[in-house]
């Protein structure tokens, strides 16, 4: 294979490009930063060169690496692109965009992405109401102090349900194992009951998902985000639930429908929501009011991944490694498929 230029346009993974240029003397490195939503600054506060330049770049490149957000038009401007990776575990976002709809090789960095941090954030949001936080917190803002109204117990002996033990589900039920709780979720890939395995004690089948929200004293959404999974944690979901469990979204906004999760809450029949996304997050909206509201609900700015600062790194690793495969022929790791959305 001769020279591959390798244009970049991820801020997230810092300045220092020689984890691209060191993978083979073949790699050209085109830096494209400057041109990614939320780019560098030069020393005069002023951003570095636009259009004129980015258009040189993408002209030239083979293979991308490209952040979140994606920018519109990436292959219309890219006529030798062969391959784009993004940084992000989902590629929800890149729908709509020509990335999505081109015949380019995709891969993502599904497993690479913070999943130690989101996984922590999913047992810190379980401990939240396990160990009565939430009340305290109700009390707080109501000008109380009492022991009525806390509802303890313990996370060992509970159970997890994790929808979705792909990268990140595997690490939730880890560290949820690890707490002493009882494990059991979904993955699509399964067609019958396994035991102990994907980290789980019980994996099941991904329509068997209303006998994991049975089950479960704490549900946390992993899942990717495609049309199977659009507004799939529903009113049966919620009714399945006991009225003390917890339902934690670390995926998608869009893959639990607000309607009945705020019937859900405001009925009494599930205890309350973690919620790191929401409906309309990506693209710029803000949450509809109940989730800020609802003293059961508690809400953040889709930041479970923040606090790691190696995250870059194995983001780094997998398209390094990835990079290899690609000049040697050999297959791609996390090969995104459109039909499925992943």
């Amino acid at each position: 294979m001769d020279e591959v230029n390798v244009a970049v346009m991820a801020p997230i993974l810092g300045r220092d490009l020689s984890f691209v240029s060191d993978v083979d003397p073949r790699v050209r490195v085109l830096d494209a930063n400057f041109a990614a939503p939320g780019r560098w600054t030069g020393s005069d506060g002023q951003a570095e060169p636009g259009s004129d330049l980015l258009e040189s770049i993408l002209a030239q490149a083979e293979v991308l690496l490209v952040g979140f957000p994606v920018p519109a038009g990436l292959v219309a401007l890219s006529p030798r692109l062969a391959w784009a990776h993004h940084t992000q575990a989902g590629v929800s976002n890149l729908a709509g965009t020509d990335l999505w709809s081109s015949e380019i090789t995709l891969t993502s960095s599904r497993g690479a992405m913070a999943a130690t941090a989101i996984a922590e954030y999913a047992l810190a949001a379980a401990v939240y109401f396990a160990r009565g936080l939430h009340e305290a917190a109700r009390q707080k803002a109501a000008g109380q102090f009492t022991r009525e109204g806390y509802q303890m117990l313990t996370l060992r002996g509970a159970t997890m349900g994790v929808i979705g033990l792909g990268g990140i589900g595997q690490e939730v039920a880890r560290l949820s194992r690890a707490a002493g709780m009882r494990v059991i979720g979904t993955r699509r890939s399964v067609t019958a009951p396994l035991p102990d395995a994907d980290g789980a004690d019980l994996v099941l089948p991904a329509d068997r998902i209303l006998e994991v929200a049975a089950e479960s004293d704490f549900l946390v959404v992993c899942s990717q985000l495609t049309d199977e999974t659009y507004g799939f944690i529903n009113a049966s979901v919620f009714a399945a639930m006991k009225p003390n469990a917890v339902i934690i979204n670390v995926a998608r906004g869009e893959e639990v429908d607000e309607d009945a999760l705020v019937d859900a809450v405001t009925g009494g029949r599930i205890r309350g929501a973690v919620l790191d996304v929401y409906a309309g997050e990506l693209a710029g909206h803000p949450p509809r009011p109940e989730l800020v509201a609802l003293p059961q609900i508690l809400l953040t700015p889709h930041i479970s991944s923040s606090g790691d600062t190696s995250v870059a790194q194995p983001l780094r690793q997998l398209f390094a490694e990835n990079l290899r495969r690609y000049l040697d022929g050999q297959p791609l790791l996390n090969v995104v498929d459109r039909t499925r959305g992943y």
